[in-house]
């Protein structure tokens, strides 16, 4: 495993949705990061009944 952070995305069920793999770069960057974190909350949403 890289060194970093992960950050895991779990539905109010406690199933695994997504994980992003975080560097201290990537957190750096934080208006990448919160766009690609935003795409997948969407993402799940739309998958919602």
């Amino acid at each position: 495993m890289k060194e970093g952070y992960r950050l895991l995305l779990v539905d109010k069920d406690g199933v695994l949705v997504s994980e992003f793999q975080l560097t201290e770069n990537a957190l750096a960057q934080s208006e990448a990061f919160v766009a690609g974190l935003r795409d997948a909350i969407e993402s799940i949403e739309e998958e919602e009944p």
